[in-house]
């Protein structure tokens, strides 16, 4: 009877060692990893779990004002560069040099993904002399033969409808500059859904004068989307820069507002000034054609015609144009709105004192962002919920089996024990 109870607890000890060895750890490890999971989601469910705060909207003020002056230095710098290309020699080949060597990276989708591409900041340069015929043009394509260059003294012959900045840069001084409004074909929603974008310009032209007296003007068609590229990938509420698509729908965006109250760049781009097909502006939305035209995006926005949606917009655009910076929560449709706007210190040419160049606004539909927020939560929530029930589920089942094969490998250990002491083992602990 002692024997077989020296036998029994030295089996016991070995299955022991091995449940301490292989099965306890396992143990110790699913409770850490199940404990790990929990934490990592409540400290998401907090990270998500944002509101905006005072300090929130402050920032986003902040960031507002770094972007339009971001947007006036890259102005200014475009002035820099109509002085250079009104005393280069008139010949094409400076003139693809000066194309080429003016370049900045815009973001671009592609079968790569989101990549950012080089992108000509000029669409052009061209010569015109005095009399407005353009006697040398070059674009991105390379130079336009002489049978498709056009008499700019008829503002008519414009790409765009009217264009008059042949007229205008003749009327100035030696070492003045005209720098145009934007101007572009129109996108409407269907064309913007099924991915096409805005492509506007903006006339830039000088008076070059040589030994005679007035010789003509140098114009430069400075690609648009270089100063859209500013707000485009902008959420006000996240950190850095969006490089995929941003949602209108959101009411979490950037926009660029001109100084006559034109929307120039906005996530929903058929709201974008721009010609039609007859070469006629897009007609502008107000309270009379708005249910109509915003259906088909046919219509284009300009914020001192939106008082009847929002009274506010008027009122941040007069302040923007008097120079100031700042913003506001207000209600509107029961929605709570915060709007950050930031005058652009931009005062060359048309664009004088005190309105510049426009505003930059930042807008976030609050409620909406906290629901956004909430969803994620609860999307977290449902996470964890799910790893934590797999966790445990793994654990146990390798609890099971381990334990199993700790069982069969204290048999078998203890079974070499009892050969090597010259014992027989037993065929049956239960005997």
């Amino acid at each position: 009877m002692e024997k077989e109870a020296k036998t029994s607890f030295s089996f016991a000890s070995v299955a022991v060692s091995f449940f301490i060895l292989i099965v306890l750890p396992l143990t110790i490890t699913g409770i850490i990893i199940s404990k790990g999971v929990i934490k990592v989601g409540e400290e998401a469910t907090q990270a998500n779990l944002r509101i905006l705060d005072d300090n929130q909207k402050q920032s986003i003020a902040g960031r507002a004002q770094n972007v339009a002056d971001a947007v006036a230095q890259f102005l200014s710098d475009r002035e820099k560069d109509i002085r250079i290309a009104s005393i280069l020699p008139r010949d094409e080949q400076s003139y693809v040099t000066f194309l080429k060597s003016n370049t900045r990276g815009v973001v671009e989708s592609s079968s790569a993904g989101i990549v950012k591409v080089p992108l000509s900041v000029y669409r052009e340069i061209a010569f015109l002399d005095k009399s407005g015929k353009e006697a040398l043009k070059v674009t991105v394509d390379g130079a336009v033969p002489a049978e498709r260059l056009k008499d700019m003294s008829n503002p008519a012959n414009g790409d765009y409808g009217n264009e008059d900045y042949f007229l205008k840069a003749k009327a100035l001084a030696p070492g003045e500059f005209y720098l145009g409004p934007v101007v572009g074909r129109h996108v409407s929603r269907q064309e913007f859904e099924a991915g096409k974008r805005f492509e506007g310009i903006m006339r830039m032209a000088a008076p070059v004068f040589d030994s005679g007296g007035f010789a003509g003007v140098v114009e430069l068609a400075l690609d648009f989307r270089h100063v859209m590229e500013f707000t485009d990938h902008i959420v006000p509420t996240e950190y850095g820069m969006v490089f995929a698509k941003v949602n209108p729908d959101d009411m979490n965006y950037t926009f660029l507002v001109g100084r006559d109250g034109t929307m120039l760049a906005h996530p929903a781009q058929y709201l974008l000034g721009g010609v039609g097909p007859d070469g006629n502006p897009v007609p502008v939305l107000d309270d009379k054609n708005y249910n109509d035209l915003v259906k088909t995006g046919g219509g284009v926005m300009n914020v001192l015609n939106m008082g009847f949606l929002d009274e506010n917009l008027p009122k941040i655009h007069a302040l923007a144009s008097s120079g100031k910076s700042g913003s506001f929560t207000y209600t509107v449709d029961n929605r709570r709105i915060f709007i950050a706007y930031a005058h652009i210190p931009f005062y060359g040419s048309i664009y004088t004192r005190p309105e510049g160049f426009g505003w930059v606004g930042m807008t976030v539909d609050i409620d909406r962002y906290h629901k956004l927020s909430e969803d994620k939560v609860r999307e977290i929530q449902l996470k964890v919920e799910r790893w934590q029930k797999s966790s445990i589920v793994v654990v146990f089942v390798s609890l099971i089996l381990l334990f199993v094969i700790a069982l069969i490998l204290a048999r078998g250990l203890y079974r070499s024990i009892q050969k090597r002491d010259g014992k027989a083992p037993m065929g049956n602990y239960d005997d």
